[in-house]
């Protein structure tokens, strides 16, 4: 069953209080085609602006909110229509009934000028009360700024509920979410006059960081379960990078935390790979001497010098006089053995980055081989007429190659796209030598730094022994004192570090298996982008589409090739934008069979169309008379149940006979739409 209605505007009330009294316009409203008539510069404009005005949809037009409204609401008014006299505006509001599905009527006021009152505010009236007085409940929204369509006190967020709207929260550029707002669908049932014709959703608003904001309006208005598979997929796919990005978060804080500490944590993979648990590929090692030994060896080798520590008591310089003497020879020997096989891994390392350098300018220049290759794979394919030879010399090592490799007439010479595969194979190559490398570079740099660690130790051992030596015989030796509280210190420094490591892979496990989760999920979506029930809505727009270009005298060429496209729903010859290739006036023609297709399609199928279309000066580009008419024969025969809103400044004789035998209701503007009226 075909989508009701859920928004009729009923009754429209201004109203402005100047020195010379209070003007202001009454303009009821009825269901399927409503005309509102009026001569230009008379007050047309006024009335279509306080519609989207009342319903906060200002955005859509400009940033100010009262900038929307003409100034007759905003400035000034005239009020002698002979001599054009003006009068200043000193107190000015905007009132809308309205109704949904539920048959609630509600009426929507908000101030453009007041002394107390911001026009950031919305007045929700429970009850018609421009057409039927009475006391009513009333609540305030506010509305233009943050938190309109999310907060409960957001006007947005009532007149969606009011609707029946569930606005769906969107993947944004920035990785986190943004809801559709009301701004971004009203462009596919609000054509404004200035800016509106300009194309099909001409008017949308890009204040959100939500990416094919366009597609994504057109896909909730017709709910399309597309839509819905497709955020569902972006959705998926932000939550995956969010979890590879909370992965090299966690592993890089780790590493951070053992950088410079001679530790080393190994087969932790630098990208999040899904289902991954630890195996004995992971490692945390401690640079000891020439090596690498697992840490937790070498914690309980410490431990096992501490408790022999610990066991004997601290024996006084006297009775250890020579034992300290050959540990400061040995000492001093293993402080020349680390300085040595330190100068080693800092000459290894200079090495190391030096041809890291070189890989690394490789694989530029390997990107700027292929670029150029690619370039001109290109410009074969558009059919230009390009070099046989790109360079003389290597695409590998970029020496110049001899006359005698290249010769007069070269043969076999591979071909384009061959050399774009060859130096793809080539990138391959040196990406994974980069990651070598900077493997390799990273071991030595922590090896380098547990030598220097040692180092200093070595050198404060020495210290103390020579302290040792200095001080009287019955004096309690410095260095087993000293001793047991350095190996006290490793062995907490370590054993935290093991703790640390084995929350680190716990932590990286449920990561991995989040990950899988999601790309289960990812996997069981639907493979086609589109669906039968979809297809069936796209279907009826196009034909709807198509039969009311016939109607309305398109003109710009034929309607064989004519197709919504998959990507963005919008009409395509072949491949190309429609507006783009056809003259203004068919360009004007297009939307209105666009905006009245969707209207269409919602009495047919399921779908989130309030029922609701407004048209402010229709007839742009000197469309034709015959075409006019047949867009408001169009509109009125579909308008049944609905409510189409045509403003127009048409010449009364020729409209009124446009509308003969139409059901419609007409509202014809005397002079100014802004008369006085009675306080």
């Amino acid at each position: 069953m075909a989508q009701r209605m859920t928004l009729k505007l009923e009754y429209l009330q201004l109203r402005a209080v100047t020195p010379r009294g209070i003007f202001g316009a009454d303009v009821p409203l009825g269901e399927g085609l409503v005309v509102l008539r009026a001569e230009n510069s008379k007050g047309k404009s006024t009335a279509v602006r306080s519609i989207l005005f009342a319903l906060g949809l200002e955005r859509m037009i400009t940033a100010r909110a009262t900038s929307l409204v003409t100034a007759a609401m905003r400035d000034t008014l005239i009020y002698d229509p002979v001599t054009k006299a003006e009068a200043p505006v000193r107190q000015s509001w905007v009132s809308l009934q309205v109704s949904n599905h539920d048959h609630e009527v509600v009426t929507l006021t908000r101030w453009v000028k007041d002394s107390t009152i911001s026009d950031g505010i919305i007045r929700v009236t429970r009850g018609p009360a421009l057409t039927s007085s009475g006391m009513y409940p009333t609540e305030d929204f506010f509305v233009g700024r943050g938190g309109s369509v999310t907060s409960p006190k957001g006007f947005h967020n009532w007149l969606a509920r009011f609707i029946g709207w569930r606005l769906p929260e969107l993947p944004a550029r920035d990785g986190r979410t943004s809801p559709l707002y009301m701004e971004q669908v009203f462009p596919l049932l609000f054509v404004e006059q200035k800016r509106g014709w300009a194309g099909i959703q001409a008017q949308m608003p890009y204040f959100s960081t939500v990416t094919d904001v366009r597609k994504r309006a057109i896909e909730f208005l017709l709910a399309l379960e597309t839509g819905g598979h497709e955020l569902k997929r972006q959705e998926l796919q932000a939550m995956l990078r969010g979890l590879d990005d909370q992965w090299k978060a966690v592993r890089g804080r780790f590493l951070d935390r053992t950088s410079g500490t001679g530790v080393s944590a190994t087969g932790i993979p630098a990208q999040m790979k899904a289902a991954w648990s630890p195996d004995e590929k992971v490692a945390l090692l401690a640079a000891v001497g020439d090596g690498w030994v697992p840490l937790a060896e070498q914690v309980q080798t410490l431990t096992a010098a501490l408790e022999e520590a610990d066991g004997r008591p601290v024996r006084s310089v006297g009775q250890i006089s020579r034992e300290i003497e050959n540990q400061l020879r040995v000492a001093l020997d293993r402080s020349a053995r680390i300085q040595e096989h330190a100068a080693i891994i800092r000459d290894e390392i200079l090495r190391d980055q030096g041809e890291l350098s070189a890989v690394e300018g490789r694989l530029h220049a390997l990107a700027d081989d292929l670029r150029q290759y690619q370039d001109v794979a290109t410009l074969q394919r558009l059919g230009a007429h390009t070099a046989t030879d790109l360079q003389s010399d290597c695409p590998v090592c970029h020496r110049e190659l001899p006359q005698t490799l290249l010769g007069d007439e070269p043969r076999h010479l591979m071909s384009i796209q061959d050399s774009i595969n060859y130096i793809k194979q080539q990138v391959e190559l040196f990406v994974v030598m980069e990651q070598d490398g900077r493997r390799a570079l990273d071991a030595k740099n922590q090896q380098l730094a547990g030598l220097r660690s040692e180092a200093s130790e070595v050198r404060s051992l020495i210290r103390r022994l020579r302290a040792d030596l200095l001080s009287p015989n019955g004096a309690p030796s410095e260095e087993e004192v000293a001793e047991r509280i350095i190996l006290r210190q490793k062995v907490e420094r370590m054993e935290g570090l093991l703790e640390e490591f084995d929350g680190l892979q716990a932590q990286l496990s449920r990561l991995a298996s989040a990950a899988e989760s999601l790309q289960r999920e990812l996997s069981d979506l639907p493979k086609d982008r589109i669906n039968e029930r979809d297809q069936e809505k796209l279907d009826a727009l196009r034909r709807s589409f198509v039969t009311q270009l016939h109607e309305y005298d398109f003109g710009s060429f034929s309607d064989e090739r004519l197709r919504l496209s998959n990507d963005d729903y919008l009409p395509r010859r072949d491949d190309f934008d429609l507006q783009a290739d056809i003259s203004a006036s068919d360009s004007i023609r297009v939307i209105w069979a666009y905006l009245i297709g969707l209207l269409e399609v919602s009495q047919q199928y399921d779908t989130n169309h309030p029922g609701l279309l407004v048209f402010d000066e229709p007839r742009q580009q000197s469309t034709k008379d015959v075409s006019f008419a047949a867009l408001l024969q169009r509109a009125s025969a579909h308008a049944a149940g609905g409510q189409v809103v045509l403003a127009t400044s048409e010449k009364l004789e020729p409209l009124t006979e446009m509308l003969r035998d139409l059901p419609v209701v007409m509202h014809n503007v005397t002079g100014y739409l802004l008369q006085p009226v009675e306080s």
